[in-house]
């Protein structure tokens, strides 16, 4: 059955949200083009950290590293990132990385720098020619708490 312009009437389509919009940007900056043989078994897992300019972030937490790095990581999980595209590290001196890399290309799209800084921790937002959206921003400086 064909559909004529009578039977579909003009309305608008529904907005996607804007939450669901921003992770399907995230991944799709992300997720790149990778040619044949580029997969991150083949190559390794590893995600090289890119730290491009000064920091779009640079806040004093009192957290501890760890439980900044944690609150990161649940709040990349709560935007339904896959786990593949998300790469945690630890840094000497007892802080920690999060970054968000392709797993495929493993290039990494924006890293969070967490150093240990007395009884709390430094996080710094560093972005790899990804728009880093506010909703990220806000993540960042909600777990720097």
């Amino acid at each position: 059955m064909f559909f004529t312009e009578a039977a579909m009437p003009n309305r608008p389509l529904p907005a996607p949200s804007r939450r669901r919009l921003v992770g399907v940007a995230i991944l799709l900056l992300a997720s790149g083009c990778a040619g044949p043989g580029a997969t991150g078994a083949a190559r390794g897992d590893r995600a090289d950290p890119v730290r491009a300019g000064r920091p779009l972030i640079d806040v004093s937490s009192p957290r501890a590293p760890q439980s900044v790095s944690d609150c990161v990581v649940a709040g990349v999980r709560a935007m339904k990132i896959p786990d593949d595209y998300v790469a945690v590290r630890a840094l000497p001196g007892g802080g920690g990385m999060v970054m968000l890399k392709n797993p495929a290309t493993r290039r990494t799209g924006l890293t969070v720098d967490i150093a240990s800084r007395g009884a709390g921790s430094q996080v710094r937002l560093y972005e790899n020619g990804m728009v880093v959206s506010g909703q990220w921003r806000s993540l960042v400086k909600r777990c720097a708490g």
